[in-house]
């Protein structure tokens, strides 16, 4: 089958080309790097050994950050994203410290152009964005390589249940495989039929506080209410709690809500969904200033420093079936988490937040609005709530030196 796949990949190179300056047209693919789709780079490879690593998104690279924080003095650290906001946030943080790179599409030539130019000694792939092309080069080439906090969500398991063998054969390229959750542990040793190893959740082994916390009063002395927070929220989310809002702003007059897509540019979407309800409704800018009932993030890596200011949270992506978002990051600064029933992206994470009673999973809009009302109207359940997702977040749910040493091991051997 991965021969198959291979031979019309070359066939539709004339298309895959016409798509790309397409995407570039769209502003989808950087117009000064597209060539990177193609295997082919600006940039000499340095001398030392070079570590790649492969984070498809921005919340791939965020978990990324460990290993790049360790790695990267010794050893030159070639990091490949797929899209132009993990590019963005990649280069402003890390800057020259770091190469970064586009993936290159999944065509073979491109891909062995990708390789031989930069001849990694370890490959470090972040989640579950498989190429068999790529993949399959990789094992040609006797490149070590690891397959980091895989995740399968359960419609995931069902499909590749059916293509077994395809799943065993991209996967059969890794030397090691660890999963993010004992869930996903399981699901991947019946689809490829070896031993998966879990060592916790890559995206829970960094610190998540704010670093620079400001004083809210400070920031928003004009009023003294609280601050509820949509976080990561997808398509029609939003609009699902206006009618909440509405009830919300009506109660609590100093209250400010802040909103952050998932994606930043659907901003301007909901900004004009909420001026359509008669909603106080503006844009964050660079003051970050809630001048306004509403106000979106249309930003990457700003989150922390909002979560710092908010009392309650809402994590997107579980009123839709995206199987939710990383609730740690806002249990870390002080916050009382709220979710939606379709969590299975972050399920052991969950269970454990429900277990100690440091979040709320609802399943319809109207026990959501009745809890939320008793937060802001309650000072000491407030308070309780609080406490109790930020001593869940104390918790180690990732043991970062099992990967550095496996990391260490690979990187002392010789490539066959």
């Amino acid at each position: 089958m991965i021969l198959l796949y291979k031979y019309i990949c070359f066939l539709l190179i004339p298309l895959i080309k016409i798509n790309i300056y397409y995407r570039v047209l769209k502003g989808k693919e950087s117009k000064e790097r597209f060539y990177e789709r193609y295997g082919i780079s600006k940039i000499n490879k340095p001398k030392k050994d070079l570590i790649w690593i492969h984070a498809t998104s921005v919340g791939e690279f965020n978990s990324a950050n460990t290993i790049i924080e360790k790695f990267y003095l010794k050893n030159t650290i070639l990091l490949t994203t797929t899209t132009l906001a993990a590019s963005d946030l990649a280069l402003r943080k890390y800057g020259n410290r770091i190469i970064h790179q586009f993936l290159p599409l999944d065509v073979s030539i491109w891909v062995e152009r990708f390789i031989n130019h930069w001849q990694p000694k370890l490959v470090i792939w972040i989640e579950s964005d498989l190429w068999p092309n790529t993949l399959s080069l990789l094992k040609k080439k006797s490149i070590k390589s690891i397959l980091l906090n895989v995740r399968i969500s359960p419609k995931s398991f069902n499909k590749w249940n059916i293509y077994k063998k395809i799943y065993k054969e991209m996967t059969d390229c890794f030397s090691e495989i660890y999963a993010q959750s004992e869930l996903d542990q399981e699901r991947v040793e019946i689809l490829t039929n070896r031993k998966i190893k879990f060592i916790g959740n890559l995206k829970l082994s960094s610190s998540f506080k704010e670093k620079n916390p400001k004083n809210k009063n400070n920031l928003i002395k004009d009023y003294k209410e609280k601050i509820f927070m949509l976080a990561s929220t997808h398509d029609n989310e939003e609009e699902i709690f206006i009618p909440l809002i509405k009830k919300l702003l009506s109660k609590y007059s100093g209250l400010r809500i802040i909103i952050a897509p998932r994606h930043p540019d659907r901003s301007l979407s909901i900004k004009e969904k909420y001026i359509k309800e008669k909603i106080s409704t503006n844009i964050i800018d660079s003051t970050k200033k809630l001048d306004y009932k509403v106000s979106i993030i249309n930003s990457f890596g700003d989150l922390p420093y909002y979560y710092n200011l908010s009392d309650v949270v809402f994590l997107g992506g579980s009123f839709v079936k995206k199987g939710g978002h990383n609730p740690i990051e806002p249990a870390a600064n002080n916050c009382a988490i709220i979710t939606g029933p379709y969590v299975f992206n972050w399920q052991n994470i969950y269970n454990k937040l429900l277990e100690k009673e440091a979040c709320y999973l609802f399943q319809e809009m109207i026990s959501l609005e009745r809890i939320i009302m008793q937060l802001f109207s309650n000072d000491e359940l407030m308070k309780t709530r609080k406490q109790k997702a930020s001593d869940v977040s104390k918790i180690s749910f990732f043991d970062s030196e099992k990967i550095f040493f496996t990391i260490n091991k690979y990187l002392r051997e010789e490539n066959c």
